[in-house]
């Protein structure tokens, strides 16, 4: 049985182009379309990264 967790880009919201590693775990149809919930790195504040785990319309996630 293959995992149900993938590796994929996750687009900057604010249209900046920059994208980072992420993993995507979950899917969810809504009235708006598809959304994944994924993990990834943030810059928090300067010089302090975290996780971050939200749910992301589909086209600002890329498969690896």
């Amino acid at each position: 049985m293959t995992a149900p967790s993938r590796h994929c880009w996750v687009a900057d919201g604010s249209g900046g182009g920059a994208k980072r590693p992420g993993l995507l775990v979950e899917w969810r149809q809504t009235p708006s379309g598809w959304e994944g919930r994924v993990v990834y790195g943030a810059l928090l504040r300067p010089g302090v990264w975290g996780l971050v785990e939200e749910w992301l319309p589909a086209a600002q996630l890329t498969p690896l």
